[in-house]
């Protein structure tokens, strides 16, 4: 689940970026090449971020379906994917949602880590029930694609 602030944070910081990019633009001293090289590392930031949500985002989308081949597409290792898959036969209407900050989400090369709250409701005696903790992603770049490689 995106967090509110998380999407503002990158919102804000694409429109820094991009009124940066509109003022260096006008500067006549300043050759695209060096607008270029000013530039990169902010929109690759920018871009891994994104690229980390969307390999969150298809772990969301696995879990809320229940679909554990999407989990093992997304990195979820297969000892794993059983677990899960005894958890989706034993809870079919269960749900389980990821609240993370953007501020909690760290990366270096090709390794990102993630803190996040998770909450999992299940059906207990008819009524729900919530259960929340801290759950730590690890993600790992892999040709050029961003992999969940550990969730604890």
């Amino acid at each position: 689940m995106r967090s509110s602030g998380f999407l503002f944070s990158l919102l804000a910081a694409i429109v820094l970026v991009a009124l940066s990019i509109g003022a260096w633009s006008q500067s006549p001293q300043n050759g695209a090449v060096q607008q270029a090289a000013a530039y990169s590392p902010s929109y690759t930031t920018v871009n891994e971020t994104l690229e980390v949500q969307g390999a969150l985002d298809r772990f969301t989308v696995a879990v809320a379906s229940h679909d554990v081949q999407r989990l093992v597409a997304v990195g979820i290792r297969p000892s794993s994917a059983k677990g899960w898959q005894r958890f989706f036969r034993d809870n079919p209407r269960a749900t389980v949602t990821d609240q993370c900050s953007g501020t909690n989400l760290f990366i270096s090369g090709d390794t990102a880590r993630w803190s996040c709250v998770e909450t999992a409701t299940i059906i207990s005696e008819g009524r729900p029930a919530q259960f929340a903790h801290l759950i730590r992603f690890t993600f790992t770049r892999t040709n050029g694609e961003w992999l969940i490689s550990d969730r604890r």
